[in-house]
């Protein structure tokens, strides 16, 4: 498992069948406190509500990150959340793909996205009830090309040259960032460096890799190189990781 926040809880799930839902997790603040959210590219469906009125909910839609932010809870909040993989990105945003970067929608924004979100108020929630709302709104057909791009991406830690990932995808990188974007909301280079962004930050955290060890191993050209990263997609310095992130496992398959 990865750090988490005392509070936090995530349970991790096999894929579906459909490749739709990559994570469901749950939230439940003890006391206040806040959390810095790291960009990894994906959607979530989440519904926040308090343990003191339960059946009160605000339904949450967020687009693909690339860039961190902070939450900042009350003792007594609760979130239960299904994280999508990025290939379903599309399905849940439907025409609004183009738009959806950075961007999160809130109460009647979110019914609006995903009227079937209105069923959830007033009902105590479980994971099992929010699952098949979501699902049922995201399916529809993806691209193999994609979800073959998206594999090799992971498997190679965000360090493959674009032109090569193309190649092997029997497509010109105009077509594969086309993909990507229409998909994902992002361009195949930015969804890659979040990849690499990540695999470094664990190179850090958790293998606890020296700064230069980490910067080679994680394919950047130097230091300054993966500073520069760092700071776009987290806002510090890799000498300065801050102890409140909650950190995303990203799936390679």
């Amino acid at each position: 498992m990865i750090p988490i926040p005392i509070g936090y809880h995530e349970v991790i799930v096999t894929p579906l069948a459909t490749r739709r839902v990559e994570a469901v997790w749950s939230f439940a603040a003890d006391a206040p406190g806040r959390s810095i959210v790291l960009p990894d590219g994906r959607c979530d469906v989440i519904v926040q509500h308090h343990r003191d009125t339960p059946k009160t909910v605000t339904p949450i839609i967020t687009g693909p990150a690339t860039r961190a932010y902070t939450v900042s809870y009350d003792a007594g909040d609760q979130w239960f959340g299904l994280r999508l993989r990025p290939e379903s990105g599309a399905a849940l945003w439907k025409g609004a793909m183009a738009q959806a970067t950075d961007t999160v929608l809130r109460g009647q924004e979110a019914i609006d996205l995903v009227p079937p979100l209105a069923e959830l108020d007033g009902r105590h929630l479980t994971l099992k009830e929010i699952a098949p709302l979501v699902l049922d709104h995201t399916a529809q057909s993806v691209d193999t090309r994609l979800t073959r791009a998206l594999d090799v991406l992971h498997a190679s830690g965000g360090r493959i040259r674009m032109t090569t990932l193309a190649g092997f995808l029997s497509c010109s990188t105009r077509q594969l960032n086309r993909l990507f974007r229409a998909n994902t909301g992002l361009s195949t280079k930015t969804y890659a460096q979040l990849i690499q962004f990540h695999r470094t930050l664990g190179l850090i955290t958790r293998a606890r890799l020296p700064i230069t060890a980490a910067a080679f191993e994680g394919g950047y050209a130097d230091h300054a190189h993966m500073t520069r990263a760092f700071g776009r997609f987290g806002g510090f310095a890799p000498s300065r990781v801050p102890p409140d992130l909650t950190l995303p496992q990203l799936f390679p398959q």
